[in-house]
């Protein structure tokens, strides 16, 4: 008899118990009738890519879900923006605004879903250029200003003039805090003659490339 309770024992251990979950099933692999394509590969911070892509096989109204997958890529989530197949089989989704770089995909809500290839937007800083003269006295010197975002305090802050070969550093300085979204600079620097600059900040991570600012023409009287 104890004998049988043994063995009844070990069919039972191995069974496990009654009523047991599921493990989860595996992630769905791209499926070529659901494309992807982002308006733009790099945005500067704060601007927005659209989303776009076709279908096949599916009907006008079905709902496709934005997913994304920022830096340090530790999953895909679903973001609150979504779009529905239109009748030519077609779709987009606007306004898409990444704060770092991200991935992307979509998912058709289709039985099962229906899960797109990835696309890839790489985010650039933001910087901000002011000059306190733009027409300032031969020797003088001028205030190079500004703000950068997000913040990226004690990052390099370059100050370059235009040259025949291209942009040349004039100038250095750091980014100091501005508060949580975003740092600025400050920089004086003695103006000769009539010259073109930007500003040039130094990402230094891996989140963001560096960002660039537009050019300022300083005209000496």
């Amino acid at each position: 008899m104890k004998k049988i309770s043994a063995a009844l024992a070990v069919v039972l251990v191995c069974a496990g118990p009654a009523g047991a979950a599921k493990p989860p099933p595996k992630p769905g692999k791209p499926n070529n009738n659901l494309t992807i394509k982002a308006s733009a590969t790099t945005v500067t911070f704060g601007r927005t890519v659209t989303i776009t892509g076709t279908t096949k096989g599916m009907p006008a109204g079905t709902t496709v879900e934005l997913q994304q997958n920022p830096y340090p890529y530790s999953g895909f989530k679903p973001t609150t923006k979504s779009a529905v197949v239109d009748p030519a089989g077609n779709y987009s989704i606007a306004a898409v605004q990444p704060q770092m770089h991200t991935q992307y995909k979509v998912v058709a809500k289709t039985s099962p879903p229906t899960e797109s290839a990835t696309v890839f937007v790489r985010v650039r800083l933001s910087v901000k250029f002011n000059v306190s003269d733009s027409t300032p006295k031969k020797g003088a010197f001028v205030r190079f200003s500004g703000t950068v975002a997000p913040a990226h305090d004690g990052k390099p802050v370059l100050i370059q003039k235009k040259t025949a070969t291209g942009y040349k550093t004039v100038a250095r300085t750091t980014l100091v805090d501005n508060g949580t979204t975003s740092s600025k600079y400050s920089k004086r620097v003695r103006i000769r003659s009539r010259s073109t600059y930007r500003v040039v900040v130094q990402s230094g991570d891996q989140d963001h490339d560096n960002g660039t600012s537009r050019s300022r023409t300083l005209r000496v009287h």
